[in-house]
């Protein structure tokens, strides 16, 4: 492992500026403003509603970080800018837009978290209005790891596919994608089926999908069952809490069936991969009682609900995959 010098210590610090910045552009909503157009910093003032002052410092600081582009007088922005960034753009990334502003604000609360433990006021009540656009967020991220995962998957037939809690049922679709019999079962709050049913309605494999809303320790999971993907859930919960949804899942899948843990497991150190570890913090945020838990953590959890026959796969950026199977 490689340790920090001086100044990269300060760097990363400094990093906070950009961030800030950047994050600043996202809430005055400076690329849809933009759109296929270009502005001078006074116009762009005007619709963004800020000082002109202000806002000819912030937007020369954007061109200067590469975010938008500057000729002559005007600002303009940049082809990934107008496509991630701008809401007119059939591309854009609206879940991500709206969790690095919600980051931002639960970011600023580490130091009194870590110094005074966590908040659990903050999640006593699960708010549609935030699983909306997470939902969305979470489609965003898992079309880096969803291809991955589904030919990790249908390397065995999948057959009756459950995703418990999958959020958007991308990494469900995708394996239906692949496997062309199998049929999955999406369970999740309401909030998110119904960004899923957004997502997968014009989609090949909405015909083999069924939505059941409802809370994961109450909904019934039926019997023989192939396959229950589990994808980032696991960090949500305490082990007493994944262990009670784990009994639930085993006694649901047909002798042989299997199930599919994906999430960001740390080696034993717990200070590697380095996603997984900066997550640790992430969960204690974000979270009433989740937290990373280590591959060796998770296998011996599985083993003791009757849970063997291990394998693992990576994703990438932290992210792996467990496969169990029901002995």
């Amino acid at each position: 492992m490689a340790f920090l010098s001086f100044d990269q210590f300060v760097y990363k610090i400094d990093q906070l500026e950009e961030a800030n910045i950047l994050v600043a552009a996202l809430e005055f909503r400076i690329f849809t403003h933009l759109g296929k157009k270009t502005l001078n910093h006074q116009a762009l003032a005007k619709k963004a509603g800020l000082h002109a002052e202000g806002a000819e410092a912030f937007l020369n600081a954007l061109v200067s970080m590469g975010a938008i582009k500057k000729t002559g007088k005007t600002f303009a922005n940049t082809p990934e800018g107008f496509k991630h960034f701008c809401e007119d753009s059939p591309h854009y990334k609206r879940g991500t837009v709206f969790l690095r502003g919600e980051n931002r604000d639960e970011w600023s609360e580490l130091i009194n978290v870590i110094k005074n433990g966590r908040n659990l006021s903050e999640f006593e009540n699960d708010d549609p209005k935030f699983r909306e656009p997470f939902t969305y967020a979470m489609h965003e991220r898992s079309k880096k790891f969803s291809k991955p995962l589904a030919q990790f998957v249908t390397r065995k037939p999948v057959g009756r596919l459950i995703d418990l809690g999958g959020g958007p049922g991308s990494y469900s679709a995708e394996i239906l994608k692949y496997d062309k019999s199998a049929r999955a079962v999406l369970i999740d709050r309401k909030a998110s089926l119904k960004v899923a049913k957004t997502i997968l309605k014009n989609s090949v494999v909405i015909k083999r999908f069924d939505f059941v809303a409802g809370d994961l320790f109450k909904v019934k999971l039926g019997d023989d069952v192939d396959t229950i993907l589990y994808s980032n859930i696991l960090h949500i919960y305490n082990e007493s809490e994944n262990s009670g949804l784990i009994k639930k899942i085993h006694k649901s899948l047909k002798p042989g069936g299997r199930l599919v843990l994906v999430d960001l497991f740390l080696k034993n150190s717990r200070t590697e991969p380095f996603d997984a570890a900066l997550f640790s913090l992430t969960m204690l945020l974000f979270t009433a009682t989740g937290r990373t838990y280590t591959f060796a953590e998770t296998e011996n959890l599985l083993k003791k609900n009757g849970f063997g026959k291990f394998k693992r796969f990576e994703l990438g950026q932290g992210s792996s995959v467990i496969e169990a199977v029901k002995i």
